[in-house]
């Protein structure tokens, strides 16, 4: 496989790791919600820690404000807060408290933390995918400095043959020597006629 081969099987690689991105970003469906106070309507993929909650505007979607949200309608009990970019980092959900948990079950603090469980196995996920695509950028970059190498090397020995052949077309012409070298047989010069002579002695 050469250079070139090399780029374009590193290219193609990014692609495919794009368009599959891409899919998976297709395939993902979002959620709404009305805050408590009846105006506002939020869209999310999931009320998780980590994920990113977006306040649902005529000119488009824009990051939740930085703060701490109640939502209702049929998230009603369920309070997220969420940092400067939308994302979510904490969620209290009292829905399970007042009509689900029995009175041996684990406190209600303890779901940020398996909140936060879930957002680190997305962070791995993430971090994985992106050490994938900076090795795949890495590979790229070696070949595409063998290539420029070969070819500052391949312009240097051009370089090197021009200079020859111009300091070729510059050496004085030696008419004598060119007569001779292309005189035809029977039209002998006058060295050739005395060393022809001197043989038939």
């Amino acid at each position: 496989m050469n250079a070139f081969e090399k780029v374009m099987n590193e290219l193609g690689l990014i692609k495919t790791m794009f368009e599959t991105a891409k899919d998976d970003a297709i395939e993902t469906t979002f959620e709404t919600a009305t805050l408590l106070d009846g105006e506002t309507t939020i869209e999310f993929e999931a009320l998780e820690v980590g994920q990113q909650v977006f306040i649902v505007t005529p000119d488009g979607n824009i990051p939740a404000p930085e703060g701490t949200h109640a939502i209702g309608g049929d998230y009603t009990g369920v309070t997220i807060t969420v940092d400067a970019d939308g994302f979510i980092t904490e969620v209290i959900d009292e829905r399970a408290t007042v009509d689900q948990a029995p009175a041996d079950q684990a406190p209600a603090d303890q779901a940020p933390a398996e909140q936060q469980m879930s957002a680190e196995v997305i962070e791995e996920m993430i971090n994985g995918k992106l050490s994938t695509l900076a090795t795949t950028f890495e590979a790229v970059a070696e070949t595409l400095k063998s290539i420029s190498e070969d070819n500052v090397n391949l312009r240097n020995e051009i370089a090197s043959l021009k200079a020859d052949f111009e300091s070729f077309k510059a050496m004085p012409s030696n008419e004598t020597k060119e007569g001779e070298k292309f005189a035809r047989v029977g039209n002998l010069t006058a060295k050739q006629q005395f060393l022809k002579n001197y043989k038939n002695l």
